[in-house]
């Protein structure tokens, strides 16, 4: 059966029903989400999502929707994730993409076993520092203020996204990637409407895409204008792209094609990338061992350098040694002892977080005991010393107004997470580095590609420094999976820059330590450091005003530089995305953030 994108809810309805199988989708389960699990965040928008046989929840409601179209013909969570994570091509354009790159955490319920795998990121071998000097640099489209991305060819990095995708569908789906890439192109070819938060997205970064003709063509509408809400955004080079790979395989984009298509581009256009640097790209994904701690009774697990992850990781034991449920949540107390951590872990994955194959990375130190008391030691101390000098403090600073610039939407990465009714975990995070990445889209290919080496420092001895072939050491590999007895109970994810490595601990503590559901935990005020590459230690805290004002002001008299200025709800604090799944009642939780057009759907 076809369906438009329009007519896709009530033609699945017709063709389940007509198959004998029935598809739940989180509409139906409005009122009994709510009243099956309460509700702990009473500034909440959304009940969470429910479901028993499956459950997607993405950044995006047609993503999801493509997600569950594959779970209810019998697809799997890998076939799921996959298929969403396409899908996003087409509707959250600016953040990821094929031409992007990403991480995976997935278990396997099959053989009870969570590997981890890195999709992509490497420089160019070809690379040459002294041809970047002259680069034109605009806003990192992430609301960041003063971060300056550098934009077009120069700064792409080899992209692994669809060698991803490809490898987990080959080794543990249970789809051909084909049939898993039909949302995606018929969203591309049909066309997807821009709502307000896209408009938003798009009024933010289009100085990225103007100078680069064939981007611009795409992204801007015939007079050069962005897309506006109400606007239906195609992307018909790249649906007749993905086309391609979904009837000859991944190889043509890698290895065909597709492939000499893109290297003839960057070689005219003054990039780095070649044919070399492509072909090499299935044969440098394989599946690692995830780094993995004890917290309050689960096996977490996070993937490995390059992925930071390791810095929640340090995050979680430091603040497992505090009773947190005693201090409250988001307390002065907690508060002040979660900024400490986040901001001692922080200063750890900048100094000694990189590519493996070219730097030692010592993640047993770093996870070791002694460390950890360590620095938790240094956390009491540091919150102890501010709360005896706050008086030095304690002139009144009044809340900053929400500033209605649309920097509380703007974002470039994405994260997404999938469970199957057999047990089957997944969660991805992929990205395109700054917003629409590069700017750049490489010939008549459609495809934005990412900026990823703007995410390098040139000095080759850090351990993020540039050499050629080298792995970029990301933030966006920080993802988290909390087993219990063997099995998943929950996963999540989230996009925001460094913030990354600060929302998913706060997501997860929500859930874990104070007994939120999943979208309860997403949707609770949160904070993050201004911690940005050359940042670090950072000086200021963007933190929500939905925290109570007695709260920030007592964090201020204790010398805490906190800005308000983005309000209630900043997409700054990041755009998490997490299942959970209670195994005494059957039922999946899903929950999407509201700060972005994220939507969970289970069935």
């Amino acid at each position: 059966m076809i369906c438009s994108v329009v007519d896709t809810l009530e033609c699945l309805r017709q063709g389940f029903l007509r198959r004998g199988k029935t598809f739940l989708f989180t509409g139906l389960y409005l009122g009994l989400a709510g009243s099956l699990f309460g509700q702990a965040a009473k500034t909440n928008l959304r009940p969470a999502a429910a479901g028993r046989k499956g459950m997607v929840a993405t950044a995006h409601p047609l993503a999801s929707l493509a997600g569950q179209k594959i779970l209810a013909e019998g697809g799997n969570a890998i076939d799921a994730i996959v298929a969403a994570a396409a899908s996003l091509n087409a509707v959250e354009p600016f953040m990821s993409g094929t031409g992007g790159v990403g991480y995976m955490l997935y278990y396997s319920a099959k053989d009870k076993k969570t590997r981890s795998l890195v999709f992509g990121g490497w420089a160019p071998k070809n690379f040459d520092p002294g041809k970047v000097k002259d680069i034109v640099k605009f806003d990192d489209g992430a609301g960041h203020g003063s971060r300056m991305e550098g934009i077009g060819p120069r700064t792409v990095a080899v992209p692994g996204n669809l060698a991803g995708w490809d490898r987990a569908i080959k080794d543990f789906g249970t789809m051909p990637l084909s049939k898993v890439l039909e949302s995606a192109i018929q969203y591309l070819e049909e066309g997807v409407p821009v709502t307000e938060y896209d408009q938003a997205m798009w009024a933010g970064i289009v100085q990225r895409v103007a100078p680069h003709p064939h981007a611009a063509a795409i992204f801007l509408k015939p007079d050069k204008s962005p897309y506006k809400i109400g606007d239906i955004f195609t992307n018909k080079p790249l649906a007749q792209t993905m086309r391609r790979i979904a009837q000859e395989g991944a190889d043509v984009f890698y290895k065909g094609a597709i492939a000499r298509e893109i290297a003839e581009s960057f070689q005219k256009d003054g990039g780095f990338i070649t044919l070399e640097d492509l072909a090499a790209v299935p044969g440098r994904l394989k599946w690692a061992e995830p780094i993995s701690i004890d917290y309050h009774g689960y096996k977490v697990y996070n993937n490995p350098p390059p992925g930071m992850g390791l810095q929640q990781m340090q995050t979680l034991k430091i603040m497992e040694g505090f009773d947190v449920q005693k201090m409250g949540h988001n307390s002065v107390e907690y508060l002040a002892h979660l900024f400490e951590a986040v901001n001692l872990s922080r200063i750890d994955s900048d100094k000694y977080i990189g590519d493996p194959d070219f730097v030692e990375v010592p993640v047993k130190r770093l996870l070791s005991e002694e460390h950890i008391k360590g620095q938790r030691q240094k956390v009491a101390e540091r919150v102890k010393e501010r709360l005896a000098n706050r008086k030095k403090h304690s002139s009144f600073i009044p809340l900053a107004p929400l500033q209605e610039t649309g920097d509380q939407y703007r974002y470039a990465t994405t994260s997404l997470s999938a469970v199957d009714q057999w047990g089957n975990a997944v969660v991805i995070t992929q990205t395109l580095g700054g917003g629409f990445g590069s700017g750049y889209v490489a010939g008549n290919t459609g495809v934005a590609f990412n900026n990823a080496l703007e995410w390098m420092t040139i000095d080759p001895k850090a351990a993020n420094g540039f050499r050629p072939g080298k792995g970029v050491s990301w933030c966006i590999g920080g993802m988290m999976q909390f087993h219990k007895d063997g099995k998943p109970h929950l996963v999540v994810g989230s996009p925001g820059s460094f913030g990354i490595l600060q929302s998913v601990p706060q997501v997860a503590m929500n859930v874990i330590d104070f007994g939120m559901n999943i979208q309860d935990a997403i949707s609770a005020p949160r904070f993050r450091w201004k911690d940005e590459m050359g940042s670090v230690p950072a000086k200021e805290i963007i933190i929500e005003t939905r925290i109570p004002k007695e709260t920030l002001q007592s964090l201020r008299e204790m010398g805490y530089q906190l800005d308000t200025s983005l309000g209630d709800w900043s997409m700054t604090v990041g755009g998490a995305q997490g299942v959970w799944i209670d195994y005494k009642t059957g039922w999946i939780t899903g929950g999407a953030d509201p700060r972005r057009n994220g939507y969970a759907i289970g069935w």
